[in-house]
């Protein structure tokens, strides 16, 4: 019986419970070592280590914290091709091996049954189990590595899935099944340092110089700027918020080099109001920040006692990249009847207003017969037609409230609509053809 007592065999239930504080202990040294290696990299992020020691550094403590013999770091640059940002082995020979096949820098094809593919045709997580079967260019450089089985995760920022990271075993069999999710953490820090690498492209190409000042502008202007990385980057430059809402305002210049709003963009600092502007020979055209409806009343009011001649002024907008379509409204707003009350012409917009300046010399071309009718007119009497349609419209096709603003009797009224109706060929009573001649008299009014 004391034998019994006595021996090193554990009692039953024992054994399983002494491997479950095993499995335990194992599992909470592993959180604490990845806490632990997300902590140093967000101790980097916070010291503003260059990009790519930040991408080596997330390579080499993702691989270490899941066992992996390898490790990569690559960014979609384009639909079709990835780009390797880093990478890290287990052992320096491997890692020279991969770096001789596989060049930091080095862009690839993507193509085949990879990773790469795999991560961009879903936006998951995906891994190949072995590598022995897979044909390629990329699945040949992977074998010669010496790596046989690699899960990948893909990286997003602000929902944009912006390349991805990997880890590869030199073991047959697959990799661990909770492998996706542990590289998932490091996923995130990893995308820090792809954006922090692209502003620091950017900022090199586009803030060399102050001179490039007006580069910028134009680039904005005529709609250089593709994605939010890079209008993040511009606006900053600019001193531009990111986020409308926004106008683009045209302003006619009368003299080579001569601003036609002089000082506007300090002018309109006093009023809070952000803005760029650039001179060209026959305009100073300014995007300008506007946070709230009474701000506009202030900036053009400003805009109106600084004008020497016409101004034309887009409708509000919210995204820098629509800025080259505002701007062609804000140029055609200078085309238009000017206004003998103001010299600020303001685009509205609208639905109709749209439509009729969109494709200016198509729509010029497409009203002609329309109102040809109107030719052998004396001016005087073609503009008191145009003007009743034009006032019947605003005020829903009501006779009796346009005689109240023309100051005449809805009958005139009558007579002059019946008149439009005789020599435009068009009723006034069919939809269609009063959303013809809407339109027509909106691209008069704009652009002719």
């Amino acid at each position: 019986m004391d034998e019994l007592l006595t021996t090193d065999e554990p009692l039953d239930g024992q054994s399983d419970e002494s491997l479950d504080d095993v499995a335990v202990h194992a599992e909470y040294r592993r959180l604490v070592e990845e806490q632990a290696a997300v902590r140093r990299l967000g101790t980097l992020v916070a010291r503003g280590v260059e990009p790519s020691e930040l991408a080596r550094v997330v390579t080499e403590e993702m691989r270490k914290c899941v066992g992996a013999a390898t490790g990569g770091l690559w960014s979609f640059d384009t639909s079709d091709e990835i780009r390797m940002v880093a990478a890290a082995a287990a052992h320096p020979a491997v890692l020279a091996t991969g770096l001789a096949r596989w060049p930091l820098g080095t862009r690839t094809p993507i193509e085949g049954n990879t990773l790469a593919t795999m991560v961009h045709r879903t936006g998951l997580p995906a891994r190949i189990d072995s590598y022995d079967h897979i044909g390629g260019a990329v699945a040949t450089q992977v074998r010669a590595v010496g790596v046989r089985a690699a899960v990948g995760v893909p990286i997003f920022v602000d929902d944009n899935m912006t390349g991805f990271v990997a880890v590869g075993s030199v073991q047959p069999g697959p990799m661990p099944a909770d492998t996706e999710m542990r590289i998932s953490r490091f996923a995130e820090v990893a995308a820090t340092a792809l954006v922090a690498g692209y502003r620091e492209e950017q900022k090199r190409r586009l803030l060399g110089e102050a001179s490039q000042r007006p580069f910028l502008i134009d680039s904005l202007l005529e709609g250089r700027v593709v994605d939010r990385w890079s209008l993040c980057e511009l606006a900053s430059a600019l001193q531009l918020p990111v986020n409308g809402p926004f106008v683009v305002i045209a302003a006619e210049v009368l003299a080579v080099e001569s601003e036609a709003l002089p000082e506007i963009e300090s002018k309109l600092r006093s009023l809070d109001a952000y803005s760029a502007w650039r001179l060209h020979p026959d305009l100073q055209v300014g995007i300008v920040h506007v946070n709230s409806g009474r701000r506009l009343d202030k900036i053009l009011a400003l805009v109106g006692r600084l004008a020497t001649d016409r101004v034309g002024v887009s409708a509000l907008f919210d995204d820098l990249r629509d800025t080259p379509h505002a701007l062609h409204f804000a140029k055609v707003m200078l085309r238009g009847r000017p206004d003998v009350a103001s010299p600020i012409a303001v685009f509205d917009g609208s639905i109709l207003a749209t439509a009729a300046v969109s494709a200016p010399e198509v729509m010029v071309k497409s009203i002609g017969n329309a109102l040809d009718g109107f030719d052998d007119l004396p001016d005087v009497e073609r503009e008191m037609l145009f003007e009743t349609f034009r006032v019947w419209q605003d005020n829903d096709a009501s006779v009796r409230s346009a005689a109240e603003v023309l100051i005449c009797h809805p009958n005139t009224v009558r007579h002059r609509l019946r008149r439009i109706e005789k020599r435009t060929g068009r009723s006034l009573s069919r939809p269609k053809d009063v959303a013809e001649l809407c339109l027509a008299f909106e691209v008069h009014r704009r652009l002719m």
